[in-house]
């Protein structure tokens, strides 16, 4: 696997090869799934045991990056887990924060749904930052 996969899926870069290629793969797919799932999730159309499959992607997706970090070295390990932890707060302070000026002024609405993909944008960033703190 080429030195551009470090910028796709950064989580990978430190990986065994043996960890890198199995969640290269099946986390490709998953999260594709997770994605579609978040597309699909407003429109009336699609069929509940649809939206239900989607639930069992991000649980295989999560089950994938759980194998992936226990296969790290226990300073990556520390690494992904302080950039999981940043950003699930940063999203309960945005989300919280959302409500909050809802009330005192009208916001667009915005789906739950949106909140996996956001959460894993803030993590890829999260990610950046503390890799630089060790770098």
């Amino acid at each position: 696997m080429g030195r551009w996969l470090d910028y796709v899926m950064p989580e990978t870069a430190s990986a065994p090869p043996k960890a890198r290629r199995r969640y290269v793969v099946n986390g490709s797919l998953a999260g594709a799934l997770a994605v579609l799932a978040t597309l699909l999730v407003d429109w009336e159309w699609v069929p509940e045991p649809v939206l239900l499959g989607m639930v069992a992607a991000l649980c295989w997706l999560l089950w994938e990056f759980a194998l992936l970090v226990k296969a790290l070295d226990e300073l990556q390990h520390r690494i992904h887990l302080t950039a999981l932890a940043l950003s699930g707060g940063v999203l309960a302070i945005l989300t919280t924060s959302w409500a909050i000026w809802d009330v005192v002024w009208p916001l667009p609405d915005i789906l739950l749904a949106f909140g996996f993909p956001g959460f894993m944008l803030m993590y890829y960033i999260a990610l950046f930052f503390v890799s630089r703190r060790y770098a």
